[in-house]
């Protein structure tokens, strides 16, 4: 009879343990959501206080680029050349850094191109190839059409440049 009161006690205070690290998990969970929320308005702050405008639903919060080598060739951004016998093997995928740093990134990089305001309308999402023998490498990419023209944000390094 003492076995099976121990065994129950045992059984009693792992129900315990897992309701209280179920409640955590939510709670974490529930967290991080308000911390991005936050995070968006803040970075949405930020741009137009820069002057550049963008609504919230153009922005590609959480990236829909796949990196199964099966769906890369159908995610490549418009205008890039493959090698005929399609990507090597062995391609290199880069990663791409949060949206959040990506805008802060878009801030930073106008100037240098001489827009002061701007508008962003949409933004693709894609892969730039680039590949030089055995080596071949896919950079992620944000295409930016505003209305001061169509910019291309390299989503590893977070260069901007204009696109040609």
């Amino acid at each position: 009879m003492e076995r099976s009161k121990l065994k129950l006690t045992v059984i009693f205070l792992l129900v315990v343990l897992n309701l209280f690290l179920l409640g955590s998990v939510v709670l974490q969970h529930h967290q991080t959501q308000a911390y991005e929320a936050t995070t968006r308005q803040q970075i949405l702050l930020y741009l137009e206080n820069h002057n550049v405008s963008v609504a919230e639903e153009v922005v590609p919060w959480e990236t829909a680029l796949s990196t199964q080598a099966e769906d890369l060739t159908g995610q490549l951004l418009p205008q890039q050349a493959l090698p005929e016998e399609g990507l090597p093997a062995d391609c290199e995928v880069q990663p791409a850094r949060a949206a959040a740093t990506l805008l802060m990134y878009v801030v930073q990089g106008l100037p240098a191109l001489g827009v002061e305001t701007v508008t962003i309308q949409s933004i693709e999402e894609g892969y730039r190839y680039s590949g030089e023998g055995d080596r071949a490498v896919l950079t992620p990419m944000w295409a930016l059409t505003t209305d001061q023209g169509t910019f291309l944000l390299d989503c590893a390094s977070g260069a901007l440049t204009p696109m040609e």
